[in-house]
């Protein structure tokens, strides 16, 4: 439908083909004022929702982002922090999330461009990369691969910088930029690679392993992997597991060098985007940095703050100085006018009365010492003459006569008693020995073997026997064996 304007009224008409005289055109205002006229006309004036994947989100106290689908269309959208405290079920348009958003369309005169006013915005799933993102994510988390523990810290005072980056690149302007401001003649080494694309990410973890296994020989102290904002497909690849297995190898490579002897690790950080992007990058690397100019200001120390912080510390050092200085001087010439400086005798003359009295206490501590020593030595010697070895030794020595002489008394008494028990004992033995026996006519008979033969039946024919008698003994074969009874024991 074609708008024109009568000159009549502000009413809107169709062009009337039996009128040939020209509408007047609108001014923009007023086309703006009847196009949002006609949006708010839509849907009966009802608010209307719609689905799309959140893009390009900018998150402060109003929220700005955009939503669209699989084509090319897009619509930016407007929620304002009143209307967001509003709504208590608000979801947040993450970057790749799927939402429905409620409002109504408006369009700015002053950008010239169509805008969905939000009042209401809910979780409609995920995107396909928010999707694929948390999936890595998550896995790679689970590996170890985003560990606090496993990052290397930052250098505080680097010498040198490698920028892994685009060389067209607005990152790279604003690296070298701010690292020369903040530290001028600061070196930035610049190695190119492809930062946007499918083809870039292979080039991006070959840089990285090229860095950390050269940042020695290079002399580098830290690698920053960095790029300019842009939608999440043109940062995607950043968001590879390619990168973030160049990331993570190398580093756990540079710290196994080390331990073997070699350089020390060197950290990378890596600043993708703007502040609210975050990749998987930003995620594995030892630092993250929200834009490359924070990555840089994170680095490079600021030439002049320090400056100042040195300035500072030697004004105090001197103040703390000079007050030494001054209070030294102050107890210097107060030590001058003391009076024990002017008249030193004062200070010596007590102490040369203590040593007097001294003295004189010693000397007679000595008297009386070599007096009572005197008296002892008196007292010994007169106990000594009392008690003369001599004599002492002439009584010990009757002693020892006497008590041998009593001695040798007593053995002898002794040994007459114990010879007078032996022969008694001698005589019984002999009385009842075999030599008495034999003496009244017995004899003794031996078998072979030397043993007494109590009993005949012990013996054989033909066996020879020793016989033992009161003088003498013979040998005698056996003829022929009897038994008590007379009778032949083998019969």
């Amino acid at each position: 439908m074609l708008f024109v304007q009568s000159a009549g009224n502000d009413t809107e008409a169709p062009a009337s083909p039996a009128e040939p005289s020209t509408p007047r055109p609108y001014s923009v205002r007023e086309a703006v004022t009847l196009l949002n006229r006609s949006l708010r006309e839509i849907d009966g004036g009802r608010e209307i929702s719609i689905l799309g994947e959140v893009g390009s989100p900018r998150l402060a106290d109003h929220w700005y982002f955009t939503l669209k689908d699989g084509t090319d269309a897009q619509i930016s959208c407007s929620f304002f922090a009143q209307r967001r405290r509003l709504d208590r079920e608000c979801a947040t348009p993450e970057l790749g999330r799927m939402v429905v958003a409620t409002g109504r369309l408006e369009y700015w005169d002053r950008g010239g461009r169509l805008s969905l006013i939000v009042s209401r915005l809910r979780a409609e799933g995920e995107g396909d990369l928010h999707q694929r993102f948390e999936r890595l994510k998550s896995t790679l988390a689970e590996a170890g691969y985003f560990d606090p523990a496993a990052r290397l810290p930052m250098p505080e005072f680097p010498r040198r910088l490698l920028m892994i980056t685009s060389r067209d690149g607005a990152a790279r302007r604003d690296v070298e930029a701010t690292a020369r401001q903040r530290w001028p003649g600061f070196e930035v080494l610049m190695h190119h690679v492809p930062v946007q694309g499918a083809p870039a990410t292979p080039r991006i973890a070959q840089a990285i392993h090229a860095a950390r296994d050269q940042a020695a020989a290079l002399g580098v102290d830290a690698i920053v992997l960095t790029r300019g904002g842009g939608s999440i497909e043109d940062l995607w690849c950043f968001n590879e597991r390619e990168v973030a297995d160049a990331i993570h190898h190398s580093r756990r490579r540079a710290i196994e060098r080390h331990q073997r002897g070699g350089p020390p690790p060197v950290p990378l950080i890596a600043a993708i985007g703007h502040e609210t992007d975050t990749s998987i990058a930003e995620l594995a690397a030892d630092a993250r940095a929200s834009t490359p100019t924070q990555a840089a200001m994170q680095l490079v120390p600021d030439a002049r703050e320090h400056r100042g912080v040195l300035d500072a510390r030697l004004g105090r050092l001197r103040m703390l100085v000079e007050g030494r200085l001054e209070r030294a001087d102050a107890r210097l010439a107060a030590s001058a006018r003391h009076e024990l400086l002017r008249r030193p005798e004062r200070l010596v003359d007590p102490h040369l009365r203590r040593v007097k009295t001294l003295e004189a206490r010693l000397d007679l501590a000595v008297r009386a010492r070599l007096a009572a020593s005197t008296t002892r030595i008196n007292r010994s010697e007169s106990r000594l003459t009392a008690s003369s070895p001599r004599n002492r030794a002439a009584m010990a020595t009757s002693r020892i006569e006497a008590a041998a002489h009593r001695l040798h008394r007593a053995m002898t008494t002794r040994l007459e008693r114990h010879r007078t028990l032996v022969e008694h004992a001698a005589r019984r033995l002999r009385s009842v020995g075999p030599e008495q026996v034999l003496d009244r006519g017995y004899s003794l008979t031996l078998d072979p073997e030397g043993r007494p033969v109590r009993d005949a039946s012990r013996l054989k024919a033909g066996v020879t026997v020793t016989t033992r008698l009161a003088r003498g003994e013979f040998d005698a074969t056996v003829d022929r064996v009897r038994g008590d009874s007379g009778s032949d024991p083998g019969a």
